[in-house]
């Protein structure tokens, strides 16, 4: 189940527990809900310790995107382990949400975006 969003950098992050079924997704919504409502432009989920991923729920993290994106917030994923990433690359999911190895590499990369005028902005 995911966890309350916590802020860094002005990014929510939800974390994901084991696994991500139909009791995660009443909490993947309100904390998106959350979000929405402190005017957020950008959420992290966490899957560190996500260990599965069934089609129930990549359909669910498509729809997560998708009304995102009509809200102008960004998704991004981080530290899915090898068979996460395996499934979300099997059915090009990393060619709409960009997966980044760590937290870190998030808020740096959303930090060099700020820094330079001339890099074109990822739209997500």
């Amino acid at each position: 189940m995911p966890t309350q969003p916590t802020l860094i950098d002005d990014m929510h992050v939800i974390t994901f527990g084991a696994y991500f079924d139909g009791s995660a997704e009443p909490a993947l919504e309100a904390a998106v809900l959350q979000v929405q409502e402190v005017q957020g432009k950008h959420i992290i989920l966490n899957l560190e310790a996500l260990t599965t991923l069934n089609s129930r729920a990549l359909g669910k993290l498509f729809l997560t995107y998708h009304h995102l994106n009509r809200n102008h917030i960004r998704l991004s994923l981080v530290n899915p382990k090898p068979a996460v990433r395996e499934m979300l690359t099997f059915v090009n999911f990393p060619q709409i949400v960009p997966i980044y190895d760590s937290i870190d590499a998030v808020v740096a990369f959303e930090q060099r975006q700020m820094e330079s005028p001339t890099l074109p902005r990822r739209a997500w």
